[in-house]
């Protein structure tokens, strides 16, 4: 079909297109066993055709569709037709205009005529009925009606057009070349412009019969003339120039087109890039943070806030249960695996629990160590909080059996559950992470401390939501933790659950096997599920067959990521639709334009009055060409005089001038840079390119009125008749001819013999020789050429082409009426036409032509702010999206470090289990904690239930956070916040290379700086409490060392750190004393070599290390070695103030004490630990690090 073939030569390429995100792995991470697996799988994407898959789909690496060229070109031509669909009423309103003329002007031609005449205008008014039913109907008949009739309605009108050009000629009874010329001059335009078809239909078919049609058809059908050859050829150059300019004009539309449709796929695949990127930061925010808050805290990113507080993202909820699990003997097992090792078993451990928690719908809350708690009923609530909690806790019980194999070690859960109020939301401005806070919080963790391996241990306030769906008997955890004594709690065991837990996982499961296979009805599945007894819960076996499910699959993951890239694709061609193709721009541009098609915003009117499409300037080449013409056709068929060569020739030279200056930046490869910058700068200035391109409208327009003008004289100077005889013939002429009388019905026609005296007529027969012959009319035609080439300007607004057009077309029709009006008497008497004058017909004609003009310039103008208003709306679109994906990046860079998060975001292909962890040799780590914010903390009225004090303490660690925007401390990580605990690290630096032969003072700068920034801490908690008026202290502990990092629940990923080293610096801080840094004899001796002078306090016990050596930080003397990560002067304190040296026993006990406190005495005993054991601050002592008051 032509279609096809118009789509093959004109081929969009992709690449240009096409946006390139390549995502490249980051650290080296340590595979899990799943990813492995996969790994065996044969690779699906050839190494010389990646761009090459199932059904011609291509992605690159960067996740953008590359769309096969047959299936670019098919939305192309689409988008194309269906904007070039909007010409179609202005065609049809020239030929009306045109169907007017025939029936008015001729007012004397026979009654058969006339029917003809209106027949065709009914068929004009017919189409254009037929073209609005079902346009915006919903019904699908009508819209199928309309669609198909708007495919057949171009073909149709043009067959009418020429239908109605054949029958006007045919059925006139004296007919001259010259008498539609003006109309078929205008067809030959009209059809490249709005006839919406492709190219190659329309050149070789189309354009080819219509100016055949106009050419032969009045020269066939044309009485006798002496110079009808020379007619045909001026109408053949004319017509040609006119069907040049249309060709122009399509292509400048065309390509046009092809750059937005272009810059709109581009945008789009940019748009897409930044969605899926978007989406899985959006994924990995959500994972981290629920959907209320993050939608808030990206709402107010980078807004500013008049508020003496900074904001808080914390809101308080009733009825919530509290899970708190712990793995008894952890501690034990882990001396026998490294740091690696135990991360890896707790990251597949836990991801196990973080889909327990989607099935049993409970928002993790943080993994602190071997510690996990999880919440149910906040932020959305539900009346079976409790219940699921408790289903929660039976299947992590029967979870930990995988530990138990791996490990052969006798490890299992201690879970603790009470429900109460709590405080859920955010602290600080860095490395957030969601929490909750109350005293309730709490008590949940000491049920936990006082329960039983193995065992479920609730309280009386959860056991009153349980609706009797669970056995219980009674646990007397107050008897065992004096904590839950005073808060008067009754605490039991869940023994049996009565209700089952429903379980779709396992419903889903059972449904295939049963489908797939004959298995026993009685299988294992159904008797776990189904079954009484205290493991009633399949959450186990739900695990374990999901994963045999996957394994067993896995030969499947190529075809579905085949059949998800053709999702992507066919997601791709329909967003392209809507953007482009099913959008109707016309209809949407009238509500942001007024009548005059100005934008209502008037930034947006001063954008599109400076834009400027590349190569615009292109069309004031018809001007530059229509003047030439005129040298060549008046050479046919106009006087061959002297003044009329000099009229139409000089104006060539400053259209030539204004033409190359505008359009030289337009072929900028080919001219030289200075004139090509000239050029630039010429169009750049608004002004000036609108004034040239007025001052060429006008040159060519004037240039022809002057030549009528000039023909009146060259009758005169040659002397074929007398002036004075001119002027009295004239003035007879005309009193003649205002008093015939003509009898409409059957008179004998009145020609120019009965308006000129017989001796005028003679005297101008005899003296104007046969290859002399005048024709003014063809003035008036090449005036519809003049006309063609205003319109074309793409510099001018259509308000002003409209008035240059009317102008114009107006001074020719005065000068054709009264300054001719003896010349076209002349031409009429010549030709023997027996009809109107041909002054009347040619100025019809040149009117309808300039109405028709003017409407279609308005078109231009409005198809040129639809794309440049698609532009913008583009570029918005884009830039929302970029925006979105900016504000999602800043929360998910403040939820993990930049490095993790990129990888999390990279790698969207990962599996959820996969583990990332990276090993550090050369860390330093800090922990600080405010032991009085305990006595701090209540839950009054007065202080809105305990939200105050968080609130002040969200502005101490916001200036703690703060302090790590400075450029010294820019290699300092937050780790996170354990309550009022913070804890950081330095050294965690992937970019980080030392020579082997380092000296120490390099390779440990970063702990003198962690230094700094501990005692940059303190700075800033004085000067809170200065304001607040309150005493708050710091008590840190810092330790250097090697370390584990990495992210556990990649569902829901959280980063920390493990290793002795973490541990230890968790017991500097515990064991510590308020308004002191406590470290190791090691970190002593490497923190002298910087200046740093110390007290020894003596030997600690720290759990798993046995009995240390500590000492506390005094000051800085004269320093030995400056830290090399500090680039600005760091200030030097000398000593610490005695006043904040309290001892420990100094501050009041908390109010809910933390287990493990009997350490610090236990370490005097001089009992030694076992082995070097895995810890993130509070590993195997879960309560004395992690209370969430302290």
């Amino acid at each position: 079909m032509p279609e096809e073939k118009e789509m093959s030569g004109n081929n969009l390429e992709n690449g240009q297109a096409m946006a390139t995100a390549t995502a490249t792995a980051t650290a080296s991470s340590t595979p899990s066993r799943s990813k492995q697996q996969r790994q065996k799988t044969p690779t699906r994407r050839r190494p010389h055709d990646s761009d090459v898959v199932a059904g011609g789909v291509g992605i690159t690496g960067g996740g953008v569709v590359i769309l096969p060229q047959h299936v670019l070109n098919e939305l192309y031509h689409n988008y194309s037709i269906k904007q070039r669909r909007s010409g179609l009423k202005w065609f049809l309103f020239a030929a009306v205009l045109f169907n007017v003329w025939t029936i008015c002007i001729p007012w004397d031609q026979a009654i058969p005529t006339r029917v003809v005449n209106c027949c065709m205008l009914v068929a004009y008014l017919a189409l254009t009925a037929l073209m609005h039913i079902g346009r915006r109907s919903e019904q699908p008949s009508l819209r199928r009606f309309h669609l198909t009739f708007l495919t057949i309605m171009p073909r149709a009108l043009w067959f009418l057009s020429m239908l109605h050009f054949a029958a006007y000629v045919m059925l006139q009874p004296s007919f001259s070349p010259r008498d539609v010329l003006g109309w078929a001059i205008l067809l030959n335009f009209l059809i490249y412009v709005t006839l919406p078809l492709p190219l190659i239909f329309l050149g070789l078919v189309i354009g080819f019969c219509t100016y055949f049609n106009c050419l032969s058809l009045p020269v066939g059908f044309s009485r006798p003339d002496p110079l009808i050859s020379d007619q045909a050829a001026a109408n053949a150059v004319l017509i040609a120039t006119a069907a040049l300019i249309g060709l122009l004009y399509y292509f400048m539309g065309e390509a046009k087109q092809k750059r937005a449709f272009l810059e709109a796929k581009k945008s789009l695949e940019v748009k897409m890039v930044i969605e899926e990127q978007s989406a899985e930061q959006e994924r990995l925010l959500l994972s981290v943070l629920p959907k209320h808050v993050a939608i808030k805290m990206r709402e107010d990113l980078g807004s500013s806030s008049s508020e003496a507080f900074k904001k808080i993202y914390m809101s308080r909820h009733e009825n919530v249960s509290i899970l708190y699990a712990d793995i008894v003997g952890f501690t034990a097992i882990s001396s026998t695996y490294s740091a690696q090792d135990l991360v890896k078993m707790l990251n597949e451990l836990f991801a196990r629990f973080d889909r327990l928690a989607e099935k049993y719908q409970q928002l993790r809350i943080k993994i602190l160590g071997d510690c996990y708690y999880c919440i149910s009923g906040a932020p959305d609530e539900r009346p079976d909080h409790a219940v699921m909690c408790v289903h929660m806790g039976l299947s992590m019980v029967k979870a930990i059996k995988y530990v138990q194999q791996k490990a052969n070690s006798p490890v299992d859960m201690r879970v603790g559950i009470h429900t109460g109020a709590v405080l859920a939301g955010i602290l600080g401005q860095r490395q957030w992470q969601f929490d909750v806070y109350s005293k309730d919080v709490e008590l949940a963790n000491k049920m936990e401390s006082s329960g039983m391996a193995g065992r479920v241990h609730i309280s009386d306030k959860t056991l009153a939501f349980l609706n009797g769906e669970f056995e219980v008997e009674p646990a007397f955890g107050e008897k065992r933790e004096e904590l839950l004594r005073i808060a008067g709690l009754k605490t039991f065991f869940i023994t049996k659950v009565v209700k089952p837990f429903a379980s779709p996982c396992a419903k889903k499961i059972n449904e295939s096997q049963a489908e797939n296979s004959q298995l026993s009805p009685n299988g294992s599945t159904t008797d776990v599920v189904s079954g009484g007894g205290e493991d009633n819960d399949a959450t186990l076996d739900d695990e374990e067959l999901l994963a045999q499910s996957a394994t067993t699959n896995g030969h499947q993951t190529a075809e579905a990521e085949d059949e998800e890239e053709q999702v992507k694709l066919e997601n791709f061609k329909q967003r392209l639709k809507d953007e482009l193709v099913t959008r109707d721009g016309h209809e949407n541009l009238t509500k942001d334009t007024n009548i005059f098609l100005r934008f209502k915003n008037p930034q947006l009117e001063q954008s599109y009055a400076v834009y400027r499409e590349p190569y615009s300037s292109l069309p004031l080449l018809a001007a530059l060409l229509v003047q030439c013409i005129d040298v060549l056709y008046s050479y046919l068929v106009l006087p061959r005089s002297t003044l009329h060569f000099i009229n139409i020739a000089a104006p060539l030279v400053p259209i030539a001038m204004l033409v190359v200056i505008s359009i030289a930046e337009s072929f900028s490869g080919m001219l030289p840079k200075f004139f090509v910058d000239v050029s630039k700068r010429f169009n750049d200035i608004t002004f000036v390119r609108e004034l040239a391109a007025i001052i060429i409208a006008l040159t060519i327009g004037l240039s022809n009125v002057i030549d009528m003008f000039f023909f009146v004289t060259f009758v005169r100077t040659e002397h074929i008749v007398s002036e004075s005889e001119f002027n009295a013939t004239a003035g007879l002429g005309l009193g003649l001819e205002a008093d015939v009388d003509v009898d409409v019905a059957g008179a004998e026609a009145v020609t120019a013999e009965h308006l000129l005296p017989e001796s005028f007529v003679e005297q101008m027969r005899d003296a104007v020789p046969t290859e002399r012959v005048l024709y003014p009319s063809y003035l008036s035609n090449f005036g519809v050429l003049i006309l063609i080439a205003i319109a074309v300007i793409a510099q001018l607004t259509h308000l002003t082409k409209i008035l240059l057009l009317l102008s114009i077309a107006a001074l020719h029709c005065y000068f054709n009426i009264f300054i001719m009006q003896d010349l076209y008497a002349l031409e009429d008497d010549l030709a023997h036409q027996p009809i109107i004058s041909s002054r009347y017909c040619a100025s019809g004609l040149l009117l309808v032509a300039a109405l028709a003009l003017s409407t279609l310039a308005r078109h231009m103008d409005h198809e040129d702010r639809v794309i440049f208003k698609w532009k913008t709306e583009v570029a918005e679109q884009k830039e929302t999206a970029n925006d979105m994906r900016q504000r999602n990046e800043a929360l998910v860079y403040n939820v993990l470090p930049v490095h993790v998060a990129e990888h999390f975001m990279k790698n969207t292909k990962r599996s959820h289990d996969d583990l990332y962890s990276q090993s550090y040799s050369e860390v330093g780590v800090l922990f600080a904690s405010m032991p009085n914010f305990s006595d701090f903390y209540s839950e009054e009225t007065v202080n809105n239930q305990g939200l105050e004090c968080l609130r002040f303490l969200n502005e101490v660690i916001s200036d703690f956070d703060a302090l790590l925007e400075l450029p010294q401390f820019q290699d300092i990580i937050k780790i996170k916040t354990i309550g009022s605990t913070y804890m950081a690290a330095s050294g965690i630096n992937l970019q980080r290379n030392l020579r082997s032969d380092a000296s120490i003072t390099e390779r440990w700068a970063q702990l003198a700086v962690l230094v700094e920034f501990a005692l940059e801490l303190t700075h800033t908690l004085q000067g809170i409490n200065e304001q607040s008026f309150n005493h708050f202290v710091l008590k840190m502990g810092i330790n250097h060392g090697p370390i584990t990092a990495g992210v556990i629940g990649a569902r829901k990923p959280h980063y920390d750190i493990w290793g002795n080293t973490v541990n230890v610096a968790s017991r500097m801080e515990s064991t510590g004393k308020a308004g002191a840094i406590q470290v190791t004899e090691e970190t002593c001796n490497i923190l002298q070599k910087f200046g740093y002078t110390f007290q020894q306090r003596g030997l600690v016990s720290v759990k798993g290390k046995g009995q240390l050596m500590t000492y506390y930080l005094q000051g800085k003397s004269k320093p030995c070695a400056e830290p090399e990560a500090t680039p600005a002067a760091i200030e030097l304190h000398d000593t610490l103030d005695s006043t904040t040296e309290l001892d420990i026993s100094d501050i009041k006990t908390p109010l809910l004490k933390l287990k493990g406190q009997e350490a610090p005495a236990a370490g005097e005993s001089g009992q030694s630990g076992p082995a070097p054991s895995l810890g993130n601050g509070s590993a195997g002592q879960v309560g004395e690090s992690q209370s969430l008051l302290e």
